[in-house]
């Protein structure tokens, strides 16, 4: 699994109906975070958030997600104790790969499951389409209901009239 990224940062979906507002409101909902290496060339800054890496002020260069925000600052202090002698006025003087392999050693050091972007993105994706799809279904078992209730009311017969009461 690589968690190093090549050109635009992907992000959610764009679509017409709701810009990944569902996409993101899900993504926030389970608090996940992202522990990233940005910067030019050799001069990476580490860090953490819990938003949109997109914003984090410059171009991401690795970013392996994890569960919360506790998660992530054990493996951000276990990377900064790791790459602590490449440390250069607040930047790592590394190569991308070393940096990738840092925030690796350092998730199994401290027990931290990580993922890559794209395996993240593919995850909420997994997330909202199962939301959808019990949404869809719970509509299509109301219909349901509301169609045999509507054929039960209009296809029942008249009640027998009792032939003792009228004599």
């Amino acid at each position: 699994m690589t968690f190093a990224i090549s050109g635009d940062l992907q992000w959610f979906s764009r679509s017409k109906y709701d810009g990944g507002k569902t996409e993101r409101k899900l993504f926030d909902q389970h608090g996940y975070c992202a522990i990233y290496f940005a910067g030019k060339d050799q001069a990476l800054r580490l860090g953490w958030t819990g938003r949109d890496p997109r914003r984090i002020g410059e171009p991401a260069r690795i970013i392996a997600w994890c569960a919360n925000d506790q998660f992530a600052k054990r493996v951000v202090n276990e990377v900064s104790q790791l790459l602590n002698s490449r440390l250069v006025s607040g930047r790592y003087d590394v190569p991308v790969h070393l940096a990738e392999q840092a925030i690796c050693v350092a998730a199994n050091n401290v027990g931290v499951q990580i993922t890559s972007h794209e395996a993240m993105m593919q995850h909420v994706r997994a997330m909202r389409h199962q939301r959808l799809q019990k949404e869809l279904n719970r509509a299509e078992a109301k219909f349901r209901d509301a169609e045999l209730e509507r054929k039960l009311s209009s296809a029942s017969p008249a009640l027998p009239e009792d032939d003792y009461a009228n004599f």
